[in-house]
Order: C-alpha cells, then sequence, then structure tokens
C-alpha cells in the first residue's frame, strides 16, 4: 500500500514538474526546421550574392571616378583663374607703364659706374649710396702741408656723383614727351578697314533706296478708290478705281564696308485703271477696264553713308482696254507716244526724319517719236518709331517735256502701319497735272481719294 501511494505520488510530481516545462519549449508549428537548399538552388544564390556584390563594386569605382573628375576639373578652373589674375596683372602693369612712362622708362647709366643698360630707379639710387660708402672709406687723411683752403682730392670725388645726379635729371624727364598710348594706337585704326572683306548678298532684303511711294508709276503694290475725278475741267460721272501689281527686288549686294554698298535690282509692275459707273440705259452697275500700263525696269543702286543714289533703265508700254474702246466707239488707230524707254538717275537723302529726292530722265527713243528730257522732285516724312502707326506723308512732281513740263503733283497724308520693311500705308490723296497713265498724258487731270500702299519685298 506504501509503495502504491509513494508510486502515485512520485508520479504526480513528475507530471506537474513536466507540466511546468511544457511553454518553455517553442511548439513545433511556430518555429519549422530550416530546409535544405537544392544544388540548384544553392548555385542560384551564390550567383546572386555574385552579381549583388560586383553591382557594389561598380558602384563604388564609379563614385570615386566621378570624385577624381570633378577634382581634376576644380583644379582646371583654379590654373585658369591663376592664369586669368596673372593676365590682368601684367596687363595693369602695361597700363600703369604706358600712364607713367617717367617711372619705368629706362635712365642713363653714370659712365663711371658699370651698371645694366636700364636699371630701375631703386637700384640706380641704392649704386650710388654704396659707392659714395666706397669713396668715403677710401678718402686719404689731408697732408700737414696742404692749405686749409685748398680742396683735397676725396671732396672732389665725393661732388662727381652729385653733379652726375643733376646732369641726369633732365634725363628723366625725356619720357614725358613721347607719344601716348592713343597715339601708338592710331597706326592700328588706320590699317583696320583694310582687313575688312566685302560681303557679297544674292537676292538680299530690303533696299539700298526705297521705291518712291507717291510715285504713280513707281514699282509696287497698291489701290485707290477715286470718286473725285476730272478730266480736263469735266467731272467724271462715276469713280475711277486705279490698281498697282508689281514689286522691286534686289538680286545682288555687295557692301563694301559699312555704309559703302551696291546692288542690282528687277523691277517689274503693270498698272491698271477700272471705271466704276451706272449704266441708266441698262439700268445696271458697271465696272470696266479702261487701260493697263507695263513697265520692266534694270536698276543700279549705290548708297555711300548717307547718300542713296539710283541709276535705272525702263521700258513703259501703255494699252487701252476693250471695254473702253468699245464704250468710246473707237475703231481707228490712236496716235501711242506712251510706248519708250527711259534711262534716268535719281539722288535721295534723309534729313531730320525727311527723305529728299531728285533725279532726271533722258528718253532712249528719236525725238520724232516721243521729247526727250524728265526729271523728278519729291519730299516724304516719316519718323521711325516702335508704335505699330506712324503719321506720314509727302509730295511727288514730274515733269515731262512731252507734256511742256507742266508739273504731275501726287500728294497725300496718312498712316504707315507695321513694324516690318513691308508695312501697309493708307493715304487720303490727290492729284493734279497731266495723266499719269495711259496714252492720254496730254489731258489735265485733277482726283482726291484714299489708297492703300505696299511693297511686297
Amino acid at each position: 500500500m506504501k509503495k502504491t501511494l509513494l508510486t502515485l505520488l512520485l508520479s504526480y510530481q513528475v507530471s506537474i514538474l513536466a507540466f511546468g516545462q511544457q511553454p518553455a519549449t517553442p511548439p513545433k508549428t511556430t518555429a519549422p526546421a530550416a530546409r535544405t537548399l537544392t544544388p540548384a538552388e544553392q548555385k542560384q544564390k551564390e550567383r546572386i550574392e555574385r552579381e549583388v556584390q560586383r553591382e557594389r563594386q561598380i558602384r563604388a569605382e564609379w563614385a570615386q571616378k566621378q570624385r577624381e573628375y570633378e577634382a581634376k576639373q576644380a583644379e582646371k578652373e583654379r590654373q585658369r583663374q591663376a592664369r586669368k589674375a596673372e593676365k590682368e596683372r601684367a596687363q595693369t602693369d602695361r597700363d600703369a607703364a604706358k600712364s607713367q612712362p617717367a617711372v619705368t622708362s629706362p635712365e642713363p647709366a653714370p659712365a663711371s659706374v658699370d651698371a645694366p643698360v636700364a636699371p630701375s630707379a631703386e637700384s640706380t639710387r641704392q649704386n650710388r649710396r654704396e659707392k659714395r660708402k666706397k669713396e668715403t672709406v677710401a678718402e686719404p687723411a689731408p697732408q700737414p702741408d696742404a692749405p686749409a683752403n685748398q680742396p683735397t682730392a676725396a671732396p672732389a670725388a665725393v661732388e662727381a656723383p652729385k653733379s652726375r645726379v643733376r646732369a641726369s635729371r633732365p634725363a628723366r624727364q625725356k619720357p614725358s614727351v613721347t607719344p601716348s598710348a592713343d597715339s601708338a594706337a592710331a597706326p592700328v585704326l588706320v590699317s583696320e578697314p583694310s582687313v575688312i572683306q566685302p560681303r557679297r548678298e544674292f537676292l538680299p532684303k530690303g533696299h539700298l533706296f526705297e521705291p518712291i511711294l507717291l510715285d504713280p508709276l513707281e514699282a509696287q503694290a497698291y489701290g485707290s478708290f477715286l470718286p473725285v475725278f476730272y478730266t480736263d475741267g469735266e467731272k467724271y460721272p462715276g469713280s475711277i478705281v486705279p490698281f498697282a501689281f508689281g514689286f522691286a527686288k534686289p538680286f545682288y549686294r555687295r557692301t563694301t564696308e559699312p555704309g559703302h554698298s551696291e546692288e542690282w535690282v528687277l523691277d517689274v509692275a503693270s498698272f491698271t485703271q477700272f471705271e466704276v459707273y451706272y449704266d441708266y440705259v441698262k439700268d445696271k452697275q458697271r465696272r470696266q477696264i479702261m487701260n493697263t500700263d507695263y513697265k520692266v525696269s534694270i536698276v543700279y543702286n549705290v548708297r555711300r553713308g548717307l547718300n542713296n543714289y539710283r541709276f535705272r533703265v525702263y521700258h513703259l508700254s501703255s494699252h487701252l482696254g476693250d471695254d473702253y474702246l468699245f464704250r468710246n466707239r473707237i475703231t481707228a488707230p490712236s496716235p501711242n507716244s506712251v510706248n519708250y524707254e527711259v534711262a534716268d538717275a535719281t539722288y535721295s537723302r534723309m534729313a531730320n526724319n525727311w527723305r529728299l529726292y531728285g533725279g532726271l530722265g533722258i528718253g532712249l527713243r528719236r525725238s520724232e517719236e516721243r521729247k526727250r528730257f524728265s526729271a523728278q522732285l519729291g519730299a516724304f516724312y516719316k519718323k521711325p518709331s516702335q508704335r505699330a502707326a506712324r503719321l506720314v506723308g509727302g509730295v511727288d512732281m514730274k515733269f515731262w517735256q512731252q507734256t511742256n513740263f507742266r508739273p504731275g503733283i501726287h500728294a497725300g497724308i496718312g498712316v504707315e502701319v507695321g513694324r516690318t520693311t513691308n508695312n501697309l500705308t493708307f493715304l487720303a490723296e490727290g492729284y493734279s497735272g497731266f495723266r499719269p497713265y495711259s496714252q492720254f498724258e496730254k489731258q489735265q487731270t485733277f482726283w482726291l481719294g484714299l489708297g492703300m500702299y505696299l511693297n511686297p519685298f
């Protein structure tokens, strides 16, 4: 019995001890045993580790090279700054030497001193002090039989450098009359234009000689509306609408130096006049062609500073419109002297925002066909401005021997719109004189109207 109880007690204590130690052991389900890698997985793991290690090594080498490159660049920049500072100091020294030639100019050395050819002022003074010291040390003692008032040899030796100093003072003032830096640089300025090479341009922009806007036969594009039109004192029962389609385009320009240029220009234009009236017979509005003139020119322009020259040869021919012929029942040929060639020269110059111009021309046809001489004068105002619109205006006068030099005066005032070389110009304009186009040039004409002008090139 006792043995049985003892056995139960021992087993109970063992179970209690075992129960108390059980939580200390981790459960098998929370910490499974590590799985053994297969040979393929082990090789893959090693390969990945090698790749990571190599990537780290490459990055480290790249960072090292980057630091070395930055260090080299910093060193180059430091050397460049040092060279720049050295050049600036040298330039400053040269400028100081030019501005103060008396300090840096060589002065003649004394004949008794074996000195460099061009010693500085400080070295010269130091040599003189050393020589005085030597002469003082080597001075002999006065002889007993020598008179008291007789100068000895030593003082003469001491006074010699003083006389040399006084004699050398004027020499230091001589460099003050040497040419200045500006006069020394003058030959360079004179020879500089010789190195400028002529510049050649094909189809250049702009014009050396601007087209004359108020010339009715200038090669440009314009359109006008003329509700007031008189011919030989009779008012036209309608309106005249003239159009021009033309251009003046340089095709070759040569510039030898600033302000000195020449160019060749081709200009072509056609000038057409429409008549707009009301036909009471057919009770309808009519718009018919009256006349068309054609012009072609070859031009040589020259610019010399503010002076501009135009030398031109052109052909002009005039043709009446079919509608005009039918309306006026013109069936027989009419004499047409407006079929000619002219060579002219025109001068232009700007003065206080005014363009002033004048020229002379001579006809190339026989005088029996058409009288030869012609002239032109004019002025046009245009103030340069950055505004979108600016005031313009002027007057143009032409004289032909063919019309007994009766002036044809074309005047206008208005605004120019735009900020380019191809601006639009709107004018209120008027004309008085011979008819500027068509074969009826001997007719006295007067008109008032509005016009729009454009130079396409």
